[in-house]
């Protein structure tokens, strides 16, 4: 074993074992952004050679008297994907990484067979970033992009029930009533299909009532106006508004609710500024009012395995994409023409897609059972900033989390660019806590070995595991990716921070447990959920729904 690995492992495996999972302060579990980038230095010429000199890592200072040991890295003839990638030169990176670990008592298991993604760069700069101004400029810039020039109503006026609606509704309960039609949406048989009345802690009642929802619709009726007149208004804050309990008019300051009447269909349109979202912009399609009142949603992911039958209540992946109508090459060019009208196309591509389906819930989220109906599919398109040739690594957590309940700090999510799109068109857009790049901190930041990377990945998820909740866990890596996430300091400031490398170890996972003397297996296979994420410059352990 070489001198530089050994030096490495024993002290990692100190730090680690220390006391790491009970003791989230530990330097290489996390540190704040503005503290670990003390760790940080400039690459040089000599920075990948043999120097003899010392790396600080996390404050474990690491021997580089010897070129590291590949230990359980697959280093056997490269193929042209690294092999010609001056990064992953430097930084000794496979394009294959395998390994396997497990905890003593065998109830964890650990198999990596990765594909290693670097980006085809010389260098890696480390940016400054900051929060992204909300203004009007920019909202009219959104409404022009996907509107044009249709009509925005005000939410509070449009989306009121009139007595005639009220009645077409009554009217239709109390011919289900009278044919004896007590589960006419299919509720009552979907719940019943998933189990939901196995243990007898759940009645049909529960799940749908035909004479309750009649006599909440004669309330509705009983308050319905006769007439609603559509208020236009031009989208923006201080311009949606509500009644108080005096009367009196009163606008929100940090939010806009609309409606969008366009050749495509009818478009809600809703703008947020608060905490942990500063910036945000959410567009979703109906088919018509009626809908709106529906619990209709859009989801991403979709299964396609056999081992995830619990799950059945998703559509598999080739269902969503027959719904869909178009392929995700089709999808993407209506996308791209989005962002073209919203001037991001040079700044941001696509990082991410994946199935998507939309939703017919029912209020059943009760005894780990829960039922919808799908009604449509699409494609998720995610695009991520790229700077220097380096993009933003798409992750499924938005951040924004707080250590306790207790914390006074107020959190910052991360910048989210998301579409969906079927063969009619775009059916939801999301903008979300946009970014100004500022300084450029480091033109090319220092950064671990990949050996060094995949050490501290292999214990370190180990020791997540340690003493687990689960019966049995086995845990299956397929990719490795290095590329940027935003870090920042809360504690200093929640709406600036730094762009910096990162690796993050993305597959799948499945365990189980025994609750009740009822044994549990459940699956993790998420696109786009990292297991792992450590800063490729300092080597700390980040934790992804805090943001540093």
């Amino acid at each position: 074993m070489k001198k530089r690995r050994r030096t490495l492992a024993l002290l990692l495996s100190a730090t680690l074992l220390s006391g790491c999972a009970a003791t989230p302060d530990s330097s290489i579990v996390r540190q704040k952004g503005s503290q670990s980038q003390d760790n940080y230095r400039e690459a040089d010429d000599s920075s990948s050679e043999e120097t003899g000199e010392t790396q600080n890592v996390s404050g474990v200072e690491v021997s580089l008297e010897d070129e590291p040991d590949t230990g359980s890295i697959d280093q056997e003839d490269t193929v042209s994907g690294n092999a010609e990638n001056v990064l992953a030169t430097r930084l000794g990176v496979p394009d294959t990484y395998t390994a396997t670990a497990s905890t003593s008592d065998g109830s964890f298991t650990l198999t990596c067979d990765a594909v290693v993604d670097v980006p085809d760069v010389s260098q890696v700069p480390v940016y400054s970033v900051s929060q992204m101004e909300f203004t009007q400029e920019f909202i009219d810039l959104v409404t022009e992009a996907f509107f044009g020039e249709s009509p925005v109503y005000d939410y509070a006026y449009y989306y009121q029930t009139t007595k005639a609606e009220a009645l077409e509704k009554l009217n239709e309960l109390k011919e289900y009533q009278a044919e004896g039609n007590t589960d006419p949406y299919g509720y009552i048989e979907a719940a019943r299909e998933s189990g939901a009345f196995e243990d007898g802690s759940v009645t049909e009642d529960d799940i749908f009532n035909l004479q309750e929802e009649i006599d909440e619709w004669e309330q509705v009726y009983a308050e319905a106006p006769e007439t609603v007149e559509k208020t236009e208004v031009t989208p923006g804050f201080g311009v949606t508004s509500y009644e108080d309990e005096n009367g009196n008019t009163v606008y929100y300051e940090g939010y806009f609710n609309g409606f969008v009447e366009t050749e495509d269909g009818l478009f809600s349109y809703i703008l947020k500024s608060s905490s942990p979202t500063p910036m945000s912009i959410k567009i979703s399609r109906y088919a018509d009012k009626e809908e709106l009142a529906e619990n209709v949603s859009w989801k991403e992911t979709c299964y396609d395995s056999e081992a995830y039958a619990s799950n059945a209540y998703r559509p598999t992946q080739e269902k969503c994409e027959e719904l869909a109508g178009i392929t995700v090459e089709e999808a993407i060019a209506v996308t791209d023409t989005y962002m073209e009208q919203l001037g991001l196309s040079d700044e941001f591509s696509v990082g991410f897609t994946t199935h998507a389906w939309r939703s017919l819930e029912s209020d059943l989220f009760t005894s780990y059972t829960y039922t919808a109906s799908c009604i449509d599919g699409g494609w998720y398109i995610v695009y991520t900033r790229t700077l220097d040739g380096i993009p933003v690594t798409y992750e499924m957590k938005e951040g924004g989390g707080l250590e306790s309940m207790e914390s006074t700090t107020e959190p910052w999510c991360y910048e989210l660019v998301t579409f969906i799109v079927n063969a009619d068109g775009l059916q939801e857009a999301e903008i979300q806590n946009l970014y100004e790049v500022g300084e450029k901190k480091y033109e090319n930041v220092d950064m671990l070995s990949f050996s060094e990377i995949a050490e501290m990945f292999e214990q370190m998820i180990v020791i997540q595991h340690t003493d687990s909740y689960e019966d049995s866990a086995s845990l299956e890596i397929t990719e490795v990716t290095l590329g940027y996430m935003r870090i920042y300091d809360p504690g200093a400031d929640s709406r600036s921070g730094t762009l910096v490398p990162v690796w993050d170890f993305f597959g799948s996972e499945e365990t189980h447990s025994t609750y009740d003397g009822v044994e549990y297996t459940s699956y993790i296979d998420y696109p786009g959920n990292s297991f792992l994420t450590i800063n490729a410059a300092d080597g700390t352990i980040i934790d992804r729904s805090l943001g540093y």
